[in-house]
């Protein structure tokens, strides 16, 4: 098992499964980035529009990714035994920490590069960095529960 040095089982588990999170964030950004450079330079949409569409597919990467990886050990919070009646309230769920997310994203960036003279590029990074934070602490406080035993898949 990965982190053996960290002696606490807990706090093991906790570290891992946040740098699998990091990874899996890691693989929405860069889809994220990918779709935003097709649709801006291959189709000619604005830069809004194709912000939104990059951001609105790479969260439903990271939600598919993540709950393959990252949290595949834990259930919705109040689920209710309808798979796709829980699969559409973890979206929505996911959905609305990722706009959340968006949000906080840009107040930092603005804070960063207005008011703390950063330049963007580092300010991006360090917004990103606040805001990763915090939606993995909202997956894992707050939409997910974790089991002992994978939740049973949906045939």
């Amino acid at each position: 098992m990965p982190f053996k040095f960290i002696k606490n089982e807990t706090r093991r588990k906790d570290v891992s499964q946040f740098m699998s999170y990091l990874i899996v964030g890691g693989t929405a950004t860069v889809v994220e980035w990918v779709l935003f450079f097709a649709f801006v330079y291959s189709l000619g949409w604005g830069q809004n529009l194709s912000f939104v569409a990059a951001y609105v597919i790479s969260t439903l990467v990271n939600m598919l990714l993540g709950r393959a990886t990252t949290f595949k050990n834990a259930s919705v919070v109040n689920k209710s035994g309808n798979a796709s009646r829980d699969f559409f309230k973890e979206a929505a769920l996911i959905y609305i920490v990722a706009a959340a997310g968006c949000a906080v994203n840009l107040v930092f960036l603005d804070l960063f590069t207005y008011v703390m003279h950063m330049g963007p590029m580092l300010s991006k990074i360090a917004s990103t960095g606040i805001t990763v934070i915090g939606n993995y602490l909202a997956r894992k406080l707050g939409i997910y529960r974790e089991t002992e035993k994978p939740p049973e898949l949906p045939r």
